[in-house]
């Protein structure tokens, strides 16, 4: 009954973490209206148009109006920084997602490139957890009161965790050179 206490407790801590974070903007970033450098903020980070639409409803619950143009003449400012072709390796590194905001032009080259980037980004984070599991494991073997059958059970689990690592490793290594190619030819457009 307490465990039930406490988590009703956390559910109700973390709605109000949630809704307090759904506003995209304070009221002080509101009222200061520099429109233009939210916009320069949004395409630096890669945002779409429909963050105009949240910070619309944001400010609008302090009865301020946007300046659209100014905010989409920052956006695109941002986003010539934004659509740089070394930033799409750094974003994918980074695992951050791609939203397609980059001119037709360069967009599938970028996805590509961020593809490759987000494909190393995955493969690593899908190995830490792997060696997480594998380290939780290994020490759950050392428990003094296991059976004999539970300790060959996390033994043949050890051992299939090890086969999964070496072929995450594989793949690893196999987006690391891929991504290494990428980065070779990016480099061959300057």
């Amino acid at each position: 009954m307490q465990e039930k206490s406490h988590l009703q407790r956390l559910i109700g801590f973390l709605s109000i973490i949630f809704l307090a974070g759904c506003a995209t903007l304070s009221q002080e970033e509101c009222v200061r209206g520099d429109w233009f450098g939210l916009g320069i903020r949004d395409g630096h980070a890669g945002e779409t148009n429909s963050r105009l639409y949240e910070h619309q409803k944001a400010c609008s619950e302090y009865g301020i109006a946007l300046n659209n143009e100014a905010y989409f003449a920052g956006r695109e400012q941002g986003l010539w920084d934004y659509c740089r072709l070394d930033n799409a390796f750094r974003t994918g590194l980074e695992g951050q997602p791609y939203r397609h905001v980059c001119p037709p032009s360069i967009d599938a080259l970028f996805q590509r490139y961020h593809s490759a980037a987000f494909a190393v980004y995955a493969a690593r984070a899908d190995l830490d957890r792997l060696d997480d599991e594998l380290s939780s494991r290994e020490y759950n073997l050392q428990d003094k009161k296991l059976t004999d059958k539970e300790r060959a059970r996390i033994r043949h689990d050890i051992r299939d965790l090890d086969r999964r690592r070496d072929q995450l490793r594989h793949d690893l290594y196999y987006h690391e050179r891929l991504l290494d190619d990428f980065r070779r030819e990016a480099n061959s457009y300057r």
